[in-house]
């Protein structure tokens, strides 16, 4: 845009330099137009420095909105967030993870290996750790 201004001004210049006689219509006549032609060129600057405020404004409003929609619309399944165990099916040996959420259906024994095809079923009640913890394994 300042290319236009700059053309703007040159004819002020130019106008001001031929000491037109603003007394006679001719004068009258080319300084106002190049006193429009200013004006327009002025308005023009500010408009195009307001579209560009307010394409600014949009980008940052596009990034608002995608931010929003991915917490949204973001998948159900986000392991990375649950914790994550691992254990180990006793027929075929398989190394099986699991969440929080898999552990009622562990002790449900509604939890299948998906190797083997074994229900999974884990013994809260005994300890195998052979040391002074007050269980019963002793």
């Amino acid at each position: 845009m300042s290319e236009l201004t700059n053309r703007a001004s040159y004819l002020k210049g130019l106008a001001d330099g031929l000491n037109l006689d603003t007394e006679k219509a001719e004068g009258k006549l080319i300084n106002e137009l190049i006193n429009l032609v200013c004006d327009m060129s002025d308005e023009l600057e500010a408009l195009d420095d307001e579209q560009a405020f307010v394409a600014d404004k949009i980008d940052e409003i596009e990034d608002v909105i995608e931010i929003m929609g991915d917490e949204i619309y973001a998948d159900d399944c986000d392991c990375d967030d649950e914790d994550l165990y691992t254990i180990v099916c006793d027929k075929c040996g398989a190394e099986i993870d699991f969440t929080d959420e898999d552990i009622d259906d562990i002790v449900t024994g509604d939890f299948v290996c998906p190797d083997c095809g074994e229900v999974i079923e884990l013994d809260f009640d005994e300890c195998d750790c052979g040391c002074d913890c007050g269980c019963d394994c002793e």
